[in-house]
């Protein structure tokens, strides 16, 4: 069957990101001991925040590399696919989201942010009313452009934003009512 559109990626690229950003920490972590004591002259309170980096570092380090040793040893893919029939998506790194549609039920592709804790949602809405949460924004590669013009061009009916990186602000429920 013809493709017009696919990614893929398996979890160990975010394995060696999440490794990477251990390193990162750890670097921010002994510039802190060497270079904060002589910008302050207050030792009483450097002293104590030292002391809650010298605690927190380590949870922060082990969370870090956990997840990342359980990314590398899991190495599941996610994987996005549009093809003239169907879009299917599979992101096994947020509770193994995993689903498929059909193109002739898609209605659009939403790019919202909350109003009131500014998270950027990329949300697929079918006709009947059902909303699909898309991880796209969440990985690096992943060539919006291609995806919108594989979408327009598999079901020229969908309507999808006019900017690949727009997001449009958007209320909760309960302050629509107000």
């Amino acid at each position: 069957m013809k493709t017009y559109f696919i990614f893929t990626r398996k979890q160990r690229a975010s394995a060696r990101l999440l490794v990477i950003n251990a390193g990162v920490v750890f670097l921010l972590y002994v510039a802190a001991h060497h270079y904060l004591p002589p910008l302050t002259s207050d030792k009483d309170a450097l002293t104590q925040l030292l002391n809650v980096l010298d605690i927190a570092i380590w949870v922060i380090e082990a969370v870090l590399l956990g997840l990342a040793l359980w990314f590398w040893l899991e190495n599941k893919q996610i994987r996005g696919c549009v093809t003239p029939d169907t879009l299917s998506y599979s992101d096994p790194t947020f509770s193994d989201v995993g689903w498929q549609v059909k193109m002739a039920d898609i209605a659009q592709l939403k790019q919202v942010t909350d109003a009131q804790q500014n998270f950027l949602s990329n949300v697929l809405v079918l006709k009947n009313g059902e909303q699909k949460q898309l991880m796209y924004g969440n990985y690096r590669g992943f060539d919006r452009r291609a995806f919108f013009k594989a979408l327009v061009l598999a079901n020229p009916n969908i309507m999808v934003p006019d900017n690949i990186y727009s997001y449009k602000m958007q209320s909760s429920a309960w302050a629509k009512r107000i």
